[in-house]
């Protein structure tokens, strides 16, 4: 009796310590407080940006497809500067207004010798140009090179040497002509906000007769091989 009622009591216990661990199996795998039917849900936050973290080049160029500035320039007759517009169609095509004025002279003509200087000769082109970018997908952002060509109208001002500087564009004649130009240059550097470059352009301006420099020496050809910088804002 004694060894039979002690084996019931250790089946008993074995018992209670199989179901004591099948509960607590049971309640690993379910979160407290919650039944084992209902759905989990997810409580992760995912936040949407306003804006695409990644834009392509066509967009970045929509952003700022506007810009101006000035430009200075070198030519086989001095120097000049000037101001532009210019407007992005889309990441090779652009669009360009432009106005420059530079002096003119005569292949011998000396600043140090000015005793048969007769007039100062401006030049004034304003041209409408279209550039296109080239080598766009091999060529990375920080260089930007491009083919420009470009036509308007040029003004070919005289003023008398012997007045003073700006007295004598009272008495200022001017002649309009037709011009052209084209040329080769590249636009540096990522800011999207600004715009830098140079360019080499030859500007082709048929002038009739000849405009008198010296007494010497009459200016006939107006054409010349331009270097320019130009820095710009875009918007």
């Amino acid at each position: 009796m004694k060894a039979s009622g002690l084996k019931s009591v250790v089946q008993f216990i074995g018992v209670i310590i199989f179901v004591a661990a099948i509960a607590t199996a049971s309640r690993a795998q379910s979160p407290i407080g919650s039944t084992g039917n209902a759905p989990q849900s997810d409580t992760a936050i995912v936040f949407q940006p306003s804006q695409p973290l990644m834009q392509s080049e066509a967009e970045r160029a929509k952003l700022y497809s506007n810009s101006w500035g000035f430009t200075g320039s070198f030519s086989d007759y001095g120097f000049g500067g000037g101001t532009y517009f210019s407007h992005a169609f889309n990441p090779d095509v652009t669009a360009e207004i432009s106005l420059e004025i530079g002096t003119a002279e005569g292949s011998r003509e000396f600043d140090l010798i000015n005793l048969n200087k007769i007039n100062r000769v401006f030049v004034l082109p304003l041209m409408a140009s279209i550039q296109y970018r080239l080598f766009r997908d091999g060529l990375s952002d920080n260089l930007r090179p491009y083919v420009t060509a470009g036509a308007g109208p040029v003004m070919a001002m005289t003023t008398p040497y012997a007045e003073d500087f700006f007295t004598a564009f009272g008495n200022a004649q001017a002649k309009v002509v037709p011009g052209g130009f084209v040329g080769v240059g590249a636009n540096f550097g990522t800011d999207r906000k600004s715009n830098f470059g140079a360019s080499l352009r030859y500007f082709i301006i048929p002038y009739p007769g000849a405009i008198q420099s010296t007494t010497t020496e009459s200016i006939t050809n107006l054409s010349a091989l331009f270097l320019s910088v130009n820095y710009g804002f875009n918007f």
